[in-house]
């Protein structure tokens, strides 16, 4: 058992925290829905066009502003 796992995990360096599910949302295809936006393309369309949902694109958008 390492040191950084159990109940004591919370206590761990984010370096340290590894796992999880990947993101779906690069840089790449944050430039790409960024640039669509500009060009008034609606979120629903760009989230259709990139294969990810609108909450998925708002959420990335939101942290990216």
């Amino acid at each position: 058992m390492s040191a950084c796992s159990g109940p004591s995990a919370v206590r761990c360096p984010p370096s340290a925290r590894t796992g999880g599910r990947p993101t779906v949302v690069n840089e790449d295809v944050l430039t790409v829905a960024r640039a669509r936006k500009a060009k008034g393309e609606s979120v629903s369309a760009i989230a259709k066009a990139l294969g990810i949902s609108r909450a998925t694109l708002y959420r990335h958008l939101d942290e990216s502003a």
